[in-house]
């Protein structure tokens, strides 16, 4: 379970930054999508079952990432959301939107590295925990088949359900379930408790009487 890739672009052709933990075609690959984004959303698109692209758009600005299948979907939000602060505080609005291609590559792609390799490597870190539960609760976060982003230019086709109603609705059969355990073990263990009586009070009454 990991990050593999992340990029930040302006528009939707001027790479500022970007750092791959491993060689491959993903960078290729995520450019082009970049046109086909809505402004101002956060989406995750299904790649080949086994990546997922989770990208943020804010003020003409994409923070994408590339994981494997089994991360995180809310960790790799709270990933793009604090690489997105970060970014910001470092530079200005000015330079984000004078910055020529890859011009902010050297004085951000170490930080890059780092985020990538903590949130690697230390997913249940008190930050990211609290932005994983902030981030549950965004209800665009829906996951869409890269295909249908490429292949379609006007139309696309929502596959899953946002993860906040499947969270809830599994948080609700998994305390309805806790519940139902604890009452049988209830249950179970006043029964024993009454036979156990029954039988010391037996024994104590023949004892009396002979």
């Amino acid at each position: 379970m990991s990050l593999i890739y992340v990029v930040i672009v302006r528009e939707n052709n001027i790479t500022l930054v970007d750092y791959e933990s491993i060689t491959s075609n993903f960078p290729s690959l995520a450019k082009k999508l970049f046109d086909k984004l809505q402004k101002n959303t956060r989406q995750t698109f299904v790649y080949d079952q086994n990546y997922h692209f989770h990208y943020i758009n804010e003020n003409d600005f994409t923070y994408l990432c590339l994981t494997d299948a089994y991360f995180s979907k809310a960790t790799a939000f709270a990933f793009l959301e604090e690489i997105k602060e970060s970014f910001c505080q470092k530079f200005s609005e000015n330079l984000r939107k004078q910055a020529i291609n890859y011009g902010m590559q050297q004085q951000f792609v170490e930080y890059l590295k780092e985020k990538m390799y903590y949130y690697n490597n230390d997913p249940e870190n008190e930050k990211i925990v609290r932005l994983k539960n902030k981030l549950t609760d965004v209800a665009n976060q829906m996951s869409l088949t890269l295909d249908q982003i490429l292949d379609r230019e006007d139309q696309v086709q929502i596959l899953v359900h946002s993860t906040q109603t499947m969270n809830k609705y599994a948080d609700t059969m998994k305390t309805t379930a806790t519940q139902v355990r604890k009452d049988q073990e209830s249950r179970v263990l006043r029964t024993r408790l009454f036979i156990a009586a029954v039988i010391v009070t037996m024994f104590l009454v023949i004892y009396l009487l002979y």
